[in-house]
């Protein structure tokens, strides 16, 4: 059988370039050297097909046993890489197959069962031995692991040429090649690599790999372990849900930098760039800014979620829509706890409202358009009335479901009769698929108890075969207080309603609605209405230029809001998307997936061991540096505060320096009051000095952290009526109740100055006799007062303030008609004088004459102011 053929090399030298001659394939030479050696490993000159194939048998074999030993041993066995063993193979080093052609042999070779069978029965072998099983996998083929592993560490100068010469035929890239000489502690650049190849193809000296000025990566700004007290102290704030920014870091990084090299960073050492490699190097990414409510936080718990599956896990088995998994694994996330029973899921809902609004929602953001790059295209302007809003209940069953939508209008919704928008659930009462209910509710359009317990009564039920109390139904909804109002459990109860109600401020982890359905139906709605409006606004445009001649696009109307709505609603609440939503929600299939992805088991790494005492040293001074910029529970504080041991200031400004700085204050005066309690001073002084501080601290710690949270109410539920009646009674009286008090408030609180109240017949009287004045004259006689203006406004219809002042009313004025406002303005102002105050009557004095006469008789006595007139006269019995 004849040889293989030779390749070209992949770089020819210089002189050989020059003459035009090609030099010889390394497997040509590795046919000369086997044939002038006195052993060779194997006769090329027959086939080098063969030793391809057996060197690839064996590194299959040595990664299946490699694999199987990790599985088996309790003890951390290191991961054998492919690659690393292809280059100690005998192929490589004679260049028989390139590398990727070299692995998918490998691949291909460890999935035949005979290579397979000995990996395995090696593996039985050395477990079954006495000797301890190696991590060396190698000793499987030859000895092509730890010994050539400890060999390439020693002296790695034969390896680096090795891979040289592996990188100039093109068996491996520059960027692998790199990678393989820093597993045994040879760090060279790409660019070095370049060179060498460059030298071999000249025939001239591999350089030495230490000749690499850059080799080893041009030296950090830090040390390796600063680097890792900075990203631990960085990782200990994220874990506590505290983002530092990046000056912050990069200002500890300045402090260690002058602990490491008692000098001050250059101002280009210690960059954006540098942080960037320093997040990137130790695993930390950046995220929008999306802060958690307070509440939310504080309430999405391990134990709350973990309670929430468990309670229903216990009131569906307990009522017959579940049976308990025996084969439950608590530590798989795709085990089941729950296996709901097929015909039971129909009887298991969940629901959940939502808003939706004629107008432009406020604070959401907008369907993207498109623009021509670089020029300031004009945005469509709509208009749409403000005034209505409707709340939409959206429900499911676990069997996949969907109930029609139920809306509730804070006025009556303007829909045509065979408008419709249907589930995909069927209506015991008339056998069909149930259809869409708008009701008129609240002036907010939302739902109350009493809409809500309509809903439960009128659009629930009939969904749900043989609805009673021995044979129930259950509802997973939020804890919102129309949906836990005694009467509306009461009601529930009465009726054979089981309610599941979620943790408090979890829905954004729990409710399958706002999870997914609503998600997409409000997304879908917002690029529906965009379509609408562009439509419209191309009509219009046609219309106006080519009939009419003038006009405006007609504003958005509840016609297009419920196409909207229905076009939107179809594809949110499909069989596929229930399925999907309930996927997320972790209840079909019963994995809770939400508690699985939001509190996940933690990870424990292996910490690594320092290589010398100089890694042993420098890991100490940073350790001690570290320290001395941190205090016990929030390390690097001194820095973040940008603060020292010489400064002290209790001051708030706002600032985040200024709550940094509060727990240094903290730990400074317990200092301060050790030492106060060591030093020999009277009792009383040193009581004082305690109060002062412990005053002090006090008021440092209400400024950052407070006693007073927000509760939720609790409810008791200790009667339940049969009845439903009384139940609905109640709740109407109750709205019809509160709706009276808000309207009184309401009446109360509108200024008379509100001409959208008030009956404006007077005012267009006077704004048309004044407008015949102005006519006729062309300016104003003088110019309007405050009462006037608000004339001209309530004849318009104007929305003004309360209390609006003068010049606010001639600013509306301008708005209205800018020619009588310029006319106002040129008008000679008249100024009301005010009324003459009334003379204060003089009291009488008394002048020098006056004197006092009293005179006595038998029944009175009379006492006489006397002068030159009579002043006054006292008489008394």
């Amino acid at each position: 059988m004849t040889g293989p053929r030779a390749r070209r090399s992949a770089s020819p030298t210089g002189s050989t370039a020059r003459n035009g001659s090609k030099k010889s394939s390394p497997r040509s030479e590795a046919r000369a050297r086997a044939a002038g050696a006195t052993a060779a490993p194997v006769r090329y000159d027959e086939d080098g097909r063969v030793q391809v194939a057996k060197d690839a048998r064996k590194v299959a074999v040595a990664l299946l046993a490699n694999k199987r030993r990790r599985a088996l041993s309790p003890e951390n066995i290191a991961k054998v890489n492919a690659t690393a063993l292809f280059l100690v193979t005998v192929s490589f080093s004679y260049g028989l197959i390139k590398q990727h052609a070299f692995l998918n042999r490998v691949r291909r070779s460890m999935e035949e069962e005979d290579v397979k069978r000995e990996a395995h029965a090696l593996v039985t072998e050395e477990c079954a031995s006495t000797s301890d099983a190696s991590e060396n996998t190698m000793d499987v083929a030859d000895d092509l692991a730890r010994t050539r592993y400890a060999e390439h560490v020693r002296n790695p100068q034969p390896f680096f040429v090795q891979t040289v010469h592996a990188f100039s035929r093109g068996d491996v890239t520059a960027m692998e090649a790199v990678a393989e000489l820093r597993r045994v502690g040879v760090r060279v650049t790409k660019a070095f690599m370049e060179s060498a190849r460059l030298a071999l193809s000249f025939k001239d000296p591999i350089p030495h790999h230490s000749a690499c000025e850059d080799g080893r990566g041009r030296p950090g700004a830090l040390s390796e372990p600063y680097v890792k007290q900075l990203a631990k102290i960085v990782k200990h704030y994220i874990r506590q849900g505290i983002r530092l920014s990046q000056a912050t870091i990069l200002s500890i990084a300045r402090n260690f930098y002058l602990d490491e090299h008692g000098s001050v960073a250059p101002l280009n050492a210690l960059g954006s760039a540098w942080f960037y490699r320093f997040i990137a190097k130790n695993g930390i990414e950046s995220s929008l800014y999306n802060p958690l409510d307070a509440l939310r936080a504080n309430s999405a718990t391990e134990h709350n979620v973990r309670n929430f599956f468990e309670r229903v896990a216990r009131t569906a088995v307990r009522y017959g829509f579940a049976v308990w998994n025996a084969d439950f694994d608590v530590n798989s996330k795709l085990s089941e706890m729950i296996i709901w029973i097929e015909s039971k899921m129909s009887r298991v809902f969940t629901l959940d409202e939502a808003k939706v609004q004629l107008a432009y929602e406020k604070g959401v953001r907008g369907v993207r358009l498109l623009i021509i790059r670089g020029e300031d295209n004009q945005r469509p302007a709509v208009t749409a009335n403000n005034a209505f809003s409707a709340s939409v209940m959206g429900c499911r069953n676990l069997a996949g479901e969907a109930l029609a939508p139920y809306f509730v209008c804070n006025q009556e919704p303007d829909v045509d009769d065979d408008f419709d928008i249907p589930g995909t659930i069927v209506d015991t009462t008339t056998g069909e698929c149930q259809k869409a209910q708008w009701v008129r509710g609240t002036k907010k359009g939302s739902f109350d108890a009493y809409a809500f317990a309509t809903y439960l009564r009128d659009h629930l039920a009939p969904c749900i075969p043989d609805l009673s109390k021995e044979n129930p139904a259950m509802v997973i909804c939020d804890g919102a207080y129309t949906h836990v109002k005694d009467e509306v459990v009461e009601l529930c109860a009465a009726m054979g309603i089981l309610l599941i109600v979620l943790p408090p401020h979890c829905t954004h982890l729990l409710q399958g609605e706002d999870l997914y359905h609503f998600g997409k139906f409000k997304g879908s709605f917002r690029l529906i209405r965009a379509e609408i409006e562009a439509a419209k606004s191309l009509a219009s445009a046609w219309f106006i230029q080519q009939v009419t001649r003038e006009g405006v696009a007609v504003s958005f109307g509840q016609c297009e809001f419920w196409y909207a709505i229905r076009e939107a609603w179809k594809g949110a609440w499909t069989k596929e998307a229930v399925g999907k939503g309930l996927k997320m929600q972790g209840l079909v299939p019963f994995t809770r997936a939400p508690f699985w992805k939001h509190f996940p088991d933690h990870v424990r790494e292996r910490p690594e061991e320092p290589e010398d005492a100089r890694v042993l040293d420098a890991e100490s001074r940073a350790e001690r540096c570290a320290e001395r910029i941190s205090i016990p529970g929030a390390p690097g504080l001194r820095v973040i505060a940008r603060s020292d041991n010489s400064t002290f200031n209790m001051s708030f400004d706002g600032s985040p320096e200024s709550f940094a700085r509060a727990p240094l204050n903290i730990e400074t005066m317990k200092q301060v009051l050790e030492n106060v309690n060591t030093v020999n001073i009277a009792d009383a002084d040193r009581n004082i000095i305690n109060q002062v501080f412990q005053d002090a601290m006090a008021k440092i710690t209400s400024k950052v952290v407070t006693t007073v949270r927000k509760k939720r109410k609790s409810r008791r539920y200790d009667r339940f009526d049969e009845v439903t009646e009384p139940v609905m009674a109640r709740l109407a009286a109750d709205r019809d109740k509160r709706e009276k008090t808000k309207k009184r408030t309401h009446d109360a609180a509108k200024d008379t100055s509100d001409g959208r109240y008030k009956s404006n017949t007077d005012a267009v009287d006077f704004v048309k006799a004044l407008y015949e004045r102005f006519e006729a004259t062309g300016s104003l006689e003088k110019s309007l007062t405050k009462k006037e203006l608000i004339h001209v406004m309530r004849a318009k219809r104007i929305e003004l303030p309360q209390a609006p002042s003068l010049e606010c009313l001639r600013n509306k004025l301008k708005e209205v008609d800018e020619r009588l406002y310029e006319a106002n303005l040129n008008a000679p102002s008249v100024k009301i004088g005010r009324k003459p105050k009334r003379p204060r009557q003089t009291p009488a004095t008394l002048t020098e004459s006056a004197h006092c006469e009293v005179s006595c008789q038998e029944d009175t006595t009379t006492a006489q102011l006397a002068g030159d007139e009579a002043v006054g006269q006292i008489v008394a019995e």
